[in-house]
């Protein structure tokens, strides 16, 4: 383990664990296996949370005129109200978390995937009643499915958000201004990357001295979080890249300017993936020896163990 980075604190499905499926069977998911080493785990399965045993008959979400239920199949035994208050007990005293990793299409757990039926017949999809206490008391929080972590983009930008969030948590337990700064400056070219509009704003709060300092940590984290919980445009990360290029181009030959501005195009075109800009832009990094640069998250997000 990298020891630049902590250790998120995520919560998963407890299926991704152990054998809590409704049929006893086991999940092994490659991607995930493959995080566990990175991360601090909470678990958790809100069917058998409530009771329901291992195997067991499935639970089914049924949605009609607004009313959303969760009912066994075959024994027809309603889990609502049960369901409901577990999730909301167990969200509410959490301890602070950066993330979840969730079963995609489960009816606790599903992010949107879920089956919904009426009338007998699948009529949709929603969210799982666990999935959507989440979405409602942690809306900046990021939460992904082992579906959605096969994409390369969205598995990027989930442990983008969750390695910075550790460090957010950390900071907030033992805050100090310079610790602040410090995280702000480390942060500084992913914010850019996502909205310089957003890194000016915390950029002020940061500066402020109108306010106490534990006001001002309470309005940062609130931005911070809200600011990764979007992500960035090809134009924000070329704009971003731009200003971080301008640290070394002047060092470079005429060749290497001309190569790597060949680059950044074919990266604002579409051609040309952002990791391999980032590795290229880290040889300059390393060989020029610029320490505010390669401290910045932007360049190292998490353990590149898991660039994959």
């Amino acid at each position: 383990m990298d020891e630049r980075f902590l250790k998120p604190k995520l919560v998963f499905s407890r299926c991704f664990y152990e054998r809590t499926r409704y049929d006893g069977g086991e999940i092994k998911d490659e991607i995930i296996e493959r995080l566990k080493p990175f991360v601090e785990p909470i678990l958790v399965c809100p069917e058998v949370e409530i009771g329901l045993p291992i195997p067991r008959p499935k639970v089914h979400i049924i949605q009609e005129t607004g009313s959303k239920r969760l009912i066994q199949e075959g024994t027809g035994l309603d889990l609502t109200e049960r369901m409901r208050a577990f999730c909301k007990a167990f969200l509410e005293t959490l301890p602070q978390v950066d993330g979840f990793i969730l079963k995609a299409k489960s009816p606790s757990c599903g992010l949107g995937q879920a089956k919904f039926y009426r009338e007998g017949r699948i009529a949709g999809k929603t969210y799982g009643f666990f999935a959507e206490e989440i979405k409602k008391l942690y809306p900046y929080h990021p939460a992904i499915d082992e579906g959605r972590l096969k994409d390369r983009d969205l598995r990027e930008h989930f442990l983008t958000q969750v390695f910075a969030l550790a460090e957010l948590r950390i900071l907030i337990s033992n805050p100090s201004p310079k610790g602040l700064v410090e995280f702000h400056t480390k942060h500084k070219y992913l914010l850019l990357a996502i909205s310089q509009r957003e890194l000016q704003n915390l950029g002020r709060l940061v500066a402020s001295g109108n306010i106490s300092f534990k006001e001002k940590l309470r309005l940062y984290e609130e931005a911070f979080r809200s600011a990764l919980s979007k992500r960035g445009t090809r134009k924000t990360h070329y704009n971003a890249l731009l200003h971080i290029i301008g640290y070394f181009s002047k060092n470079l030959n005429r060749g290497e300017k001309l190569y790597l501005h060949h680059i950044l195009e074919k990266f604002k075109k579409g051609i040309t993936p952002l990791w391999f800009v980032r590795e290229l832009i880290k040889t300059y990094a390393l060989r020029f020896e610029l320490e505010y640069l390669l401290k910045q998250s932007y360049l190292y997000p998490f353990p590149e163990e898991l660039d994959f």
